[in-house]
């Protein structure tokens, strides 16, 4: 194996989270501000009802009967609907510039292998719209489009069973008012993360396709994290894993990892994994990373910090690497059991 020269090659793959995240940030700013706009004109009609539960106090049996109620749920679905479009259509728009930014990212990483390992790489590719086929999540029939599909019925339900639910314990018409907005807002989170997630996977997977289309040079790939203090510790335990080019980097909802190319007949270019820089940092950011009962098992040696990492079934995108629970660490059996 022949000394590795001086790269550029983790500068390339680091670079990604910044162009990500402006062309993020513009996509998200639209959803965002379409969704408040939405809230703007249900708002009305939430005060409307919330006043008329404060006047009249009805049971939830008679709540469900008033004209007020049916108005505003009706009125949250059908919002709901049309910005379903909305959301669909960006995230189509993330997917694809994704892939073209992979499809550039690539060609770099190729030219810098060429110049600094003295090896003549020629760029492979495959076009967009084949790579596109090739991602599964992405198929209008597939499961994520399903979600969307669900997703005005879904929060309308939602907010109908919270009103209910509240109005039948007895809660203040104010305190429900604030419930509402919160489940609303929850439906606006549900799109932003749909949104960045589709980027983000978009970006790696169609990454692995030009890695896979040219693997005479790039021979596998490392696992990186973002190593900042929103890192979660499962991306932090996979970080400096190395994987063949049929492995995906399959980390959970806005994950914001990278795929660090292995230049065939050379090592790795990561020098750190995610566990060595973990333990160099200070206790008190240790101990906010894991919280206080994973961070004194971890020093107690009750675990390792791979086992942090755990895999998980997502019916959009398959297997996905999620944080271990405590419990799960300990032995134990999960928490809130029927048995």
């Amino acid at each position: 194996m022949t000394d590795q020269p001086p790269n550029e090659i983790l500068n390339i793959v680091r670079q990604f989270r910044a162009a990500l995240a402006k062309h993020d940030k513009q996509a998200l700013g639209r959803l965002i501000t379409a969704y408040e706009r939405i809230y703007g004109r249900l708002k009305d009609k939430i005060d409307l009802l919330v006043d008329a539960i404060e006047m009249n106090e009805p049971t939830a049996g008679e709540l469900a009967r008033m004209v007020r109620y049916k108005s505003l749920i009706r009125q949250v679905e059908a919002e709901l609907t049309d910005y379903q479009v909305i959301l669909r259509n960006e995230i189509a728009g993330v997917s694809s510039d994704a892939i073209t930014f992979a499809g550039r990212d690539t060609r770099r990483v190729i030219r810098t292998i060429g110049q600094q390992y003295g090896i003549s790489a020629a760029f492979n590719s495959l076009p967009n719209d084949a790579i596109q086929a090739l991602l599964g999540f992405l198929s209008p029939d597939g499961p994520l489009y399903e979600r969307i599909k669900e997703y005005p019925k879904a929060i309308a339900e939602n907010v109908a069973d919270k009103i209910l639910e509240n109005v039948a314990l007895g809660k203040n018409p104010r305190v429900i008012a604030g419930l509402i907005r919160d489940d609303l807002g929850g439906g606006l989170t549900d799109a932003l993360r749909m949104t960045r997630t589709v980027q983000l996977w978009s970006y790696r997977e169609a990454s692995r396709a030009n890695y896979l289309m040219n693997s005479d040079v790039i021979s596998g790939w490392v696992w990186q994290s973002a190593r900042d203090g929103t890192t979660c510790e499962a991306c932090l335990a996979m970080d400096g894993t190395e994987h063949s080019l049929d492995e995906t980097l399959d980390g959970h909802y806005n994950c914001r990892c990278g795929m660090v190319p292995i230049v065939t007949g050379y090592p790795s270019v990561i020098e750190q994994t995610g566990e060595e820089w973990f333990g160099q940092q200070s206790e008190d950011f240790q101990k906010q990373a894991l919280g206080p009962m994973k961070y004194d098992a971890w020093k107690n040696n009750q675990f390792s910090f791979r086992d942090l990492a755990t895999k998980r079934e997502d019916p959009v995108y398959g297997q996905m690497t999620t944080a271990t629970p405590f419990w799960e660490l300990m032995g134990a059996e999960p928490p809130y059991t029927t048995k």
